[in-house]
């Protein structure tokens, strides 16, 4: 029976380290810098971005893929790459959109899957009036704006997520970048606007339309992003504490048992060997 407890507790306690092991998960994120027709993408992240692509915003909403030295497979951690940049324009003759310099970078992890990262080198103002906005049924349902309000249109800016899906298949190495949505809230009225951005479910960027100028709306992801890989287990810590607890309460009454069943709580001392009033000899008659 004491064996039995002390490899049950062995087990308990390898048991729980297994379920404390941290899960360390890679990031990658991106500064970039504009000199002249050079647009410079630094990985300022701790891991690897493959196949990474950078795309810019035209006026009409289509991401015009940039141009570089060579076929970019990989882009460590720390290290950097050059993009040629199209439109050497001065910004007097930018339309509004393309006076943001809006530019998206697309990558793969390690594990084959697509992410997008979006940034502006002159981005608007934060919008004071937001519209609501949330994922349901796994598309993104954007309200119509109030009555009283100058808000005339918005673009929708997203990086196209699918999730660990496509990495059941076949792996292609392919970015699909979507052209920019751009809502005309007179002609849509009063019915949400609804647009699938992915099964990753990503952040979307608002860019409003207002009597006085430009405005920046940004809308979180809807959770998934990175969720879909992590373990199973590591969603379900509350049935993991449960489970600890009962084991805990188990271990504990098979302990006090143990100890109950011993005479005085105490082992009494082995006959065979010499020490205490029971000592080896030979029998007198």
């Amino acid at each position: 029976m004491v064996m039995t407890v002390v490899s049950f507790r062995r087990l308990l306690a390898v048991a729980v380290l297994l379920c404390s092991l941290p899960a360390v998960a890679g990031s990658v994120s991106f500064r970039m810098s504009l000199t002249g027709p050079q647009l410079t993408v630094i990985n300022q992240g701790d891991s690897a971005a493959f196949y990474p692509a950078v795309f810019t915003l035209r006026n009409n909403g289509d991401w015009a893929r940039l141009e570089t030295g060579g076929a970019l497979a990989e882009l460590p951690a720390g290290a950097q790459a050059q993009f040629i940049w199209p439109d050497l324009r001065p910004l007097a003759q930018l339309t509004a959109l393309e006076h943001m310099q809006p530019v998206m970078v697309r990558f793969f992890d390690q594990a084959g899957v697509g992410f997008g990262q979006i940034s502006f080198f002159r981005a608007p103002p934060a919008a004071k009036t937001t519209l609501k906005a949330h994922y349901a049924g796994g598309a993104l349902q954007i309200e119509p704006p109030e009555l009283a309000t100058s808000l005339r249109a918005t673009w929708v800016l997203w990086p196209q997520e699918e999730g660990i899906k496509p990495i059941r298949l076949p792996l292609r190495f392919e970015h699909r970048v979507p052209p920019a949505q751009r809502i005309d809230w007179p002609r849509q009225g009063k019915v949400p606007f609804t647009l699938d951005t992915g099964a990753g479910q990503p952040a979307v960027i608002l860019i409003h339309e207002l009597e006085q100028g430009y405005a920046m709306q940004l809308l979180p992801g809807g959770g998934l992003q990175g969720r879909e890989q992590r373990a199973a287990w590591l969603d379900a810590s509350a049935k993991f504490y449960s489970a600890a607890l009962i084991a805990l309460a188990i271990a504990l009454a098979a302990m006090v048992l143990q100890f109950l069943r011993r005479p005085g709580g105490t082992v009494p001392p082995d006959p065979s060997t010499n020490s205490g009033p029971f000592k080896k000899g030979r029998a007198k008659a």
